[in-house]
């Protein structure tokens, strides 16, 4: 993986948009160089940050609705009281699609055939992660400016439609000759030009979305579907698609919440939903699971005690939690990457669609040897590629609680190590709400303490649209935070 040691001054170069609100005013700031002086070779750095910053602002709300992560404080989205996300919405529309619109516009000028796979691949990743959050939102008119300052809301499923079609259409433009000059992508932070780790992701961002509509199309279907798609998605660790930081632009979970902790300002800890995943209380192992000991530090203490979501930072008896962040984790240190997508994940997915086309569900038991080994090899992905000694990770794979044979294989296997795997990645909360949060499937997962009484024990599923965002444009329709979008029926 390449760093981000050029991007600040990309920044200088291409798209300085803070004095720009929300997208209805996106015109042209006036910090940005002139069209003819842009090149796709400087702006792609920017909107791959941008992209994993969408990711982090993402998470960190998230992983409080997921339970990856605990809240200090007291009515907030930990306890599920009304939040619009609006740091996300703002950043994708003024940022992200701003950028990757100019981008592609640029391109088709110069026929930039493999640079317009890479920009379609980013539409239809940023896209899924924002529809994922709000569900129907404005896309094919938005950012255009003055030209329109009220676009019409598209629903979800067109969205999804979009996604996959925007994927289709980047595959094809891998693998095209492309004549224009531009053919070696530059300028690419992540994988640094090479089309075939884009190919894979794109096809294991098809197997992504895809498994999000088991909710609303037969399971065994999105099974083979997304098996489908796997066959040519990540194939190894080298294939994610993570962004890498340096000691100048550093991880954005060292700066918010490592650094701020070790000032005392401490904002999130682990949640007792992940720490008691991990430290044998709901799945009793002969050992922790080791990755216990990179993700968090309990400053020496004998156990881990997380902390009760809704409970501002105190574990379930009211006693003072004491699983921080580890400043020395392979995700929290200053020059850790961001993980976006994963080979983890891949395998997951896979594992899952196994168990769901041979026609499992969340309360069967038992699958195919395919299943079994996917999810075997998606514990032992993510052990490797966070550096898990391999006698603690061969030890936790031989355990009886995790050794349980395809003949015992559940879907809350599969799942319970996704969850651990995907450490504060928002596709968790896709797959809980896709679950309707079953106790089936997330073995001893509770609403927060002190929940918003507002909601009658109802679960948060979607943020609200931003106020500002309402007031200007009339075709937005508040939802309440309880209600399913389209795939979430």
């Amino acid at each position: 993986m390449k760093s981000i040691k050029f991007l600040i001054l990309t920044f200088t170069l291409v798209v300085s948009l803070s004095g720009c609100k929300d997208f209805f005013d996106v015109n042209d700031p006036t910090n940005t160089v002139s069209d003819q002086n842009q090149s796709l070779n400087l702006m792609l750095p920017s909107v791959e940050y941008y992209t994993a910053t969408l990711q982090f602002r993402k998470a960190y709300s998230m992983g409080q609705l997921q339970q990856h992560i605990a809240s200090y404080f007291d009515h907030g989205i930990d306890q599920h009281y009304e939040s619009s996300f609006a740091g996300t919405w703002s950043l994708y529309y003024t940022k992200v699609l701003f950028v990757l619109k100019r981008m592609s516009e640029l391109a088709d000028e110069k026929n930039a055939i493999h640079y317009k796979g890479v920009i379609n691949t980013l539409k239809a990743l940023t896209l899924g992660m924002v529809t994922d959050v709000y569900g129907e939102m404005p896309y094919f008119q938005a950012s255009t400016g003055s030209n329109n300052l009220q676009p019409e809301v598209d629903s979800q499923e067109e969205l999804y439609n979009e996604i996959q079609s925007l994927l289709d259409i980047a595959i094809s433009q891998f693998d095209a000759i492309d004549n224009s000059g531009l053919d070696v992508v530059k300028g690419d932070g992540i994988y640094n030009g090479d089309l075939e780790k884009w190919k894979r992701l794109a096809y294991t961002l098809k197997a992504r979305y895809a498994m999000h509509l088991t909710k609303i199309n037969d399971p065994v279907s999105i099974g083979n579907e997304v098996l489908g798609y796997l066959q040519n998605g990540f194939n190894s660790n080298a294939d994610d698609f993570q962004l890498s930081f340096n000691d100048k632009t550093k991880n954005p979970w060292h700066t918010s919440v490592v650094l701020a902790s070790n000032t005392g300002n401490i904002s999130v800890l682990f949640s007792e939903q992940l720490v008691n995943y991990m430290n044998s209380s709901i799945y009793p192992t002969a050992a922790y699971d080791p990755r216990i000991y990179d993700y968090i530090d309990n400053n020496g203490a004998a156990t881990f005690d997380g902390a009760q979501n809704g409970n501002e930072g105190n574990t379930e008896n009211g006693n003072n939690a004491n699983t921080k962040f580890n400043a020395n984790s392979y995700y929290f240190k200053q020059d850790s990457p961001l993980v976006l997508v994963s080979y983890a994940e891949a395998l997951f997915l896979k594992a899952e669609a196994e168990f769901l086309a041979t026609g499992g569900n969340a309360t069967s038991v038992g699958s195919t040897q395919n299943a079994y080994d996917a999810y075997k090899s998606g514990i032992e992905t993510n052990m490797n590629k966070i550096g898990i000694d391999a006698g603690l990770r061969d030890a936790y794979l031989n355990d009886p609680a995790i050794d349980v044979t395809p003949a015992n294989l559940k879907l809350e296997h599969i799942m319970k190590e996704k969850y651990i795997a995907l450490l504060l990645n928002p596709e968790i909360f896709n797959d809980m709400r896709r679950y309707d949060f079953s106790t089936d499937v997330y073995k001893g997962l509770e609403l927060p303490a002190n929940h918003n009484p507002d909601l009658n024990g109802q679960w948060f599923r979607r943020p609200i649209y931003p106020t500002s965002e309402l007031s200007k444009n009339p075709n937005l329709e508040q939802h309440e935070v309880t209600e399913p979008f389209w795939w979430d029926q």
